[in-house]
């Protein structure tokens, strides 16, 4: 992936969109279907479209989309994030990795596949703020 981003930037002259890069992940995806098990999410911000996020599933479509979820506890969440995607849509990045917070913490409870602690990354024009919740501090627990 890291290789195909930079033969990108070498032939352009300029770092690819977030779209190149979903792009060239689904590429990747889809030649090595038969060895991969696991769907991709590809997210960033670039001059073109700003913010951005693919879901990759297995097999290698590549769908744009307003956020994506994944992973083992995903199937716990589905419902929530459709509860409080229709009330609110969170409006800043403060109220996203809140609501993300929440969410993780909740299919965390519910998975025994899910991990002890949240890490976020805020993807932004200038920036990215990495954050990162011990398993005491989760907003929600069992």
């Amino acid at each position: 992936m890291m290789f195909g981003v930079f033969v990108c930037r070498i032939e352009t002259g300029k770092l690819p969109t977030v779209k190149t890069a979903a792009h060239l992940m689904r590429k990747l995806c889809y030649e090595n279907k038969d060895n991969l098990m696991a769907g991709v999410i590809v997210g960033g911000w670039d001059p073109v479209e700003g913010g951005s996020v693919y879901n990759i599933p297995l097999g290698g479509t590549c769908i744009k989309m307003d956020f994506a979820i994944g992973g083992s506890g995903s199937t716990y969440i589905y419902g929530l994030v459709d509860s409080i995607m229709a009330e609110q849509t969170p409006r800043t990045a403060e109220e996203a990795r809140v609501m993300v917070k929440k969410c993780i913490s909740h299919a965390m409870a519910r998975d025994g596949s899910s991990g002890g602690i949240i890490r976020t990354v805020t993807v932004m024009e200038n920036d990215n703020f990495r954050d990162y919740t011990p398993g005491d501090k989760l907003p929600f627990g069992p």
